[in-house]
């Protein structure tokens, strides 16, 4: 990854279909604290592939993330590895009205962006929308190395103008249009956004493993900016103390969160408990490459309170089974499920527990959890089951 390369801060995510409404979301939270994970899942014609945004740390006056993900390459081409970071300053945390979704990242930079946040609105935008039903808010997108409208049409002009005679008006239109979709133009847009319903309103998202329905404020708004108007829709977490936007689209830019993670010693408990019970248990923390049985550093909690179960337990045997969505054909999903249990074993085999106590195998996606038309429904789908011999 060089230097110059730039990603959104969940990658690109496209918004799933809307969540269902209901009078008033139940009072449910999720705490800003090291270890936090907010995964977005991205749709390509290929497949879905996954951006994990990690807390690093905190301090006292900044939040420090990390962001992941493997992006699908082109057609014959491997994944582009992403790995990026950005600092959010709790000042902006608080009053912050720009929101700043994509990042630059560099071996030495320190991703700081005073007066902007990255994937939330500040405490001060959702008191205001929560109190009047209203807020104000800049959206900032820097592109991927693309020009905006008003910049292309300036290069227009200046390409006839150098060309005397010998560039055309339509051919210095065609040389405008590549570069503005050479990996995306940025843009800068302010507005409004207003309340669609008067309270809060459930989101469904896998939190620790289990479907919960978060509850968020819907705004809806239109953004001003020098290529013209975009309009915005967002879900935001009904959290003052951490708003996260679980949902927006703004122009072409969207994004959905499909599961939440951070560390939580109830989680170890109930999948202790049901396995004890002999109840199968899905596993959502271990995170895969894209199309791929490598397990990536952010799964490394969920394997060590996997391996410490399994040494409270030394008579408990496992069969450890990968499941998959359906996009792909029935024998590569089939193929890609059984590699990755085997990856998972491999993983807790060197954690210490002895090959002989866990059996694998894979399911394809044969034995959905979720519909497989959403992105929400296939990132259930996409899991590891745990069971008891």
């Amino acid at each position: 990854m060089t230097r110059a390369t730039v990603c959104r801060a969940f990658i690109g995510i496209a918004l799933g279909a809307a969540p269902a409404i209901a009078a008033q979301a139940p009072r449910a939270t999720v705490p800003l604290v090291t270890g936090l994970a907010v995964v977005g899942s991205v749709r390509e014609p290929a497949g879905d592939y996954e951006s994990v945004r990690r807390v690093a740390g905190i301090a006292s006056d900044r939040v420090a993330f990390t962001i992941t993900a493997d992006r699908p390459g082109r057609k014959g081409e491997p994944p582009e590895q992403i790995q990026a970071s950005r600092t959010v300053l709790m000042t902006d945390l608080k009053s912050a009205r720009t929101l700043k979704v994509r990042i630059s990242s560099g071996i030495d930079a320190e991703e700081v962006y005073p007066g902007t946040t990255t994937s939330q609105l500040s405490t001060v935008g959702l008191t205001e929308s929560r109190a009047s039903g209203r807020t104000t808010l800049t959206f900032v997108d820097d592109g991927t190395g693309g020009i905006n409208a008003a910049t292309a049409g300036i290069l227009e002009k200046m390409m006839v103008a150098a060309g005397g005679g010998a560039v055309s008006a339509d051919s210095a239109k065609s040389v405008g249009a590549l570069a503005i979709a050479q990996g995306g133009a940025g843009f800068t847009a302010s507005g409004t956004m207003t309340s669609v319903e008067p309270g809060a309103v459930p989101v469904s998202i896998l939190v620790n493993n289990i479907v919960v329905a978060l509850p968020a404020r819907h705004v809806r708004g239109t953004l001003t900016g020098e290529d013209g108007d975009k309009s915005a829709d967002m879900f935001v977490l009904d959290d003052p103390a951490n708003p996260i936007i679980l949902q927006f689209r703004v122009g072409e830019d969207s994004m959905t969160v499909v599961r939440i993670d951070w560390p939580n010693a109830n989680t170890s408990k109930n999948m202790e408990a049901a396995l004890a019970a002999r109840k199968p248990v899905d596993i959502y923390g271990i995170y895969f490459a894209y199309n791929s049985a490598e397990i990536r550093p952010q799964s490394d909690s969920t394997l060590d309170a996997i391996a410490a179960m399994m040494k409270r337990e030394p008579a408990w045997k496992l069969n450890v089974t990968g499941h998959t969505d359906n996009v792909g054909g029935d024998a590569s999903n089939l193929a890609l499920s059984e590699r990755r249990s085997a990856s998972v074993k491999a993983a807790l085999v060197a954690r210490g527990i002895v090959a002989a106590r866990l059996e694998t195998g894979g399911s394809g996606a044969s034995s959905p959890k979720a519909t497989n038309s959403t992105l929400e429904g296939r990132a259930q789908n996409r899991r590891v089951e745990l069971s008891r011999q």
